[in-house]
């Protein structure tokens, strides 16, 4: 594979996009240092009904990453330019978590089937391969898990397999712009939809997957099992503090289920921030907040523009750190400290906030934080 050039690999098996006339499932594969590996999650909406796959709300076939952003290799600013980058590419619609064949069918009048899992396994295996055979460092110096909107919930869902079947010295895990704010009761059934409970034995607690098959398990759920249990990796979330597409998938999953589905930009901080302090209860729970509604940073040249203050401040209206300079700190060497970044008055979040300042507080839960790396 020509170093820091794309080539896709198609593993085959039982990986595919969702419909039958779908490109076959690839995933991409950058190759730059043999001992610090970039794992990315791709973006790409959700099908989760019939009505939702018909309207093309997801991503419907494999398409490699444009190397820019975070995949950009000629960035100085960009620490992970000389990282090997595995990108899997999102054609699934589940969120990379789905093992299901529906009962409605594609343009070909063939059953739409979500394999979201076997495709993220698929890249997962690959990288022990290639630790195995010395193409990649047996124990690798830096793992980091990465991904952005749908593949920022792939990250999620994937990171304790990968953080378990990888070997490495240092790791990290920085979901992009998917804090899981959905309508109440909505969770449990799409991801019993999309088949996950077959695969959750592989990683669910007991405790979750028996909520998985009573179709009440949230994302929530699978964090605050993973979360404490890899204290010494930081799950760092990068978020948007009235993030639009978030909201338009609330509006939309609500809609499909006959739920409530309208929120303000304020109710929906407002439960971003519950979620994200149930997670702050770990030591090594992150997060960089951002005034606005940007959806996705990482993938996107705006990414080194980015601060607390807007996508675009560019550290004009800010003393905080870069999102950039605040991602690039990642992995933690040992004794290494980070911090949660917002940029706004700091007050709790359960004073009932209205008017301009309900959606850039900073919520005293949440904000100051500081994190050390303790590996021992």
């Amino acid at each position: 594979m020509p170093k820091d050039q794309t080539t896709l690999v198609l593993p085959g098996g039982n990986t595919r996009c969702i419909f039958s006339t779908s490109t076959p499932f690839a995933f991409q594969v950058v190759p730059g240092s043999s001992d610090k590996v970039l794992l990315y999650f791709q973006g790409g909406g959700a099908c989760w009904d019939e009505a939702s796959t018909k309207a093309g709300f997801c991503t419907t076939d494999s398409s490699p990453q444009s190397l820019v952003g975070i995949f950009d290799r000629n960035e100085p600013l960009n620490k992970y330019k000389d990282y090997t980058i595995v990108h899997v590419s999102y054609c699934s619609g589940d969120l990379f978590g789905g093992d299901v064949v529906r009962d409605y069918t594609d343009s070909a009048g063939v059953p739409v089937i979500q394999k979201g899992y076997e495709n993220g396994l698929s890249a997962v295996n690959w990288i022990q391969q290639q630790q195995a055979s010395g193409a990649l460092s047996s124990t690798l110096s830096d793992l980091v898990v990465m991904g952005c909107s749908a593949g920022s919930i792939g990250a999620q869902i994937w990171s304790d397999n990968s953080l378990n079947m990888i070997k490495w010295q240092k790791a990290a895990v920085i979901p992009d712009s998917y804090a899981g704010v959905f309508p109440d009761g909505s969770q449990g059934p799409l991801i019993y939809g999309f088949g996950m409970c077959s695969v959750g034995k592989d990683f669910l607690s007991e405790a979750n997957y028996q909520k998985c098959i009573e179709q009440t398990l949230t994302l929530q759920d699978i964090n605050l099992q993973f979360i404490p249990q890899h204290s010494d990796v930081p799950f760092s979330f990068i978020q948007s503090k009235t993030d639009i597409v978030q909201q338009s998938f609330y509006t939309a999953v609500g809609l499909s289920m006959g739920l409530p589905a309208l929120e303000t930009p304020a109710e929906f901080y407002d439960k971003v921030n519950t979620i994200f302090e149930a997670y702050n209860t770990n030591p090594n729970f992150l997060t960089y907040l951002v005034s606005g509604d940007q959806h996705c940073f990482t993938p996107m040249s705006l990414y080194y523009t980015a601060d607390a203050v807007s996508n675009k401040d560019d550290g004009d209206n800010t003393n905080q750190q870069m999102m950039y300079d605040w991602t690039n700190k990642f992995p933690l060497a040992e004794s290494e400290t980070e911090v949660t970044v917002c940029e706004g008055t700091v007050q709790s979040s359960k004073k009932g906030l209205y008017g301009a300042n309900s959606t850039t507080y900073c919520a005293s839960e949440l904000f100051p934080k500081q994190y050390t790396e303790d590996y021992n």
